[in-house]
């Protein structure tokens, strides 16, 4: 199931991290940056659905495990956004 993020941006949505469940999926438009216009889907779709130019990013609840290590480095959130981004070009293979 698709869940749409009404105006929510890729830092939005890592200012909100603590609103996502676990089991969701984070989709963002390419290119990443933290203004991309994201996606949240409750289910892992078996194919990436390229509509929009929104890929797959990352699973939340890896999402939050990399937030915070993020955090007992204490970096900024805007940092970390970067850091994030990194991770998903690095590590992107959709489910």
């Amino acid at each position: 199931m698709l869940m749409r993020v009404n105006a929510m941006d890729l830092f939005t949505t890592l200012l909100n991290i603590d609103n996502l469940q676990n089991d969701q999926v984070l989709f963002v438009a390419q290119p990443w940056t933290p203004e991309s216009e994201v996606e949240l889907r409750t289910t892992t779709p078996i194919q990436n659905n390229d509509r929009k130019n929104f890929k797959y990013f990352i699973k939340i609840s890896e999402l939050k495990l990399l937030m915070l290590r993020f955090e007992i480095r204490n970096l900024c959130l805007r940092d970390s956004c970067y850091l994030i981004i990194e991770y998903a070009l690095d590590h992107n293979t959709a489910p």
